[in-house]
């Protein structure tokens, strides 16, 4: 795998704002904004459109600028700002990089009523899909996992389902995707939405396919929030030996960053995360 010699991730759309200075907005959902030395990537776009707009206004991130657009899995709090038509003219003819089960209609048992959570809009008119469950360097020394395999850890999808032909049926996520970006002579750095294939997976997965072995930093969801305590212990610690720099986001839950302890790093709306310190 080629690698990048910069990166820096800024994430314009959280449940947090991490800064006092200039105002910006938080809602259940996420977006980041990840910048190399070869390649302008938005990754997801949070859940209505609205704070991504106003931060990347407020913090002087030019959208249409983007080269590319990820969006790690189907669900609403990651793709629902592509419902907001200023959010949409202004990404309109970019190549979107997702797994095709991100088309699949999506539902959460939500208070015992099941509610649509999936893609709101279609993305094969206004933009350039690229679909796949393979792993693709798709810009220098940055990759899109494809589907995540399983490697015995915890997968997060209790209460998710999808349509079938047969009626609603359990979601496995397997649209749950990640970035992997290999930085110069320091090693990798994963980018996750949700983490429903759960980070351990997608760490040892992220090792297979790159074939680099060294993961300086995990950026994004976890979904640990509500995971049983002792499960999220469990994870924390593997994560910890394996991992230089944390950056639980979204709907990973205070416990698992707390746990994270002297490795976390905030991630929260206004964070701008560089690894050029890590050695």
């Amino acid at each position: 795998m080629k690698t990048v010699s910069r990166l820096s991730i800024t994430i314009l759309s959280d449940n947090f704002s991490s800064t006092l200075m200039p105002p910006l907005m938080g809602e259940w959902g996420f977006s980041a904004y990840i910048e190399t030395d070869n390649a302008k990537i938005l990754y997801d776009v949070g859940n209505s459109g609205i704070p991504l707009l106003h931060n990347s206004r407020a913090l002087g991130i030019d959208l249409e600028s983007v080269d590319y657009l990820v969006l790690s899995h189907g669900h609403l709090d990651h793709t629902g700002g592509l419902r907001n038509e200023e959010l949409r003219r202004k990404l309109r003819g970019k190549v979107i990089l997702a797994h095709p089960g991100i088309f699949d209609r999506k539902f959460i048992n939500w208070r015992d009523k099941m509610e649509y959570i999936g893609l709101p809009v279609a993305i094969d008119e206004e933009f350039r899909p690229i679909l796949t469950r393979e792993p693709i360097e798709f810009a220098s020394g940055i990759m899109f996992s494809g589907e995540v395999k399983n490697y015995g850890f915890p997968r997060y999808v209790k209460g998710m389902y999808k349509a079938t032909d047969a009626g609603l049926a359990p979601d496995l996520m397997l649209d749950d995707t990640a970035l992997y970006i290999n930085v110069k002579d320091k090693g990798l750095v994963i980018v996750t939405g949700c983490g429903h294939s759960g980070i351990l997976n997608v760490l040892n997965h992220a090792r297979e396919v790159t074939g680099v072995r060294k993961v300086i930093g995990t950026v994004g969801g976890l979904h640990l929030l509500s995971s049983d305590p002792k499960e999220v212990q469990e994870v924390m610690d593997r994560l910890k030996t394996e991992v230089i720099k944390i950056s639980p986001a979204h709907c990973s839950g205070n416990l698992a960053k707390v746990l994270a302890g002297e490795k976390y790093q905030e991630a929260g709306v206004g964070s701008v995360l560089n690894f050029e310190d890590i050695s």
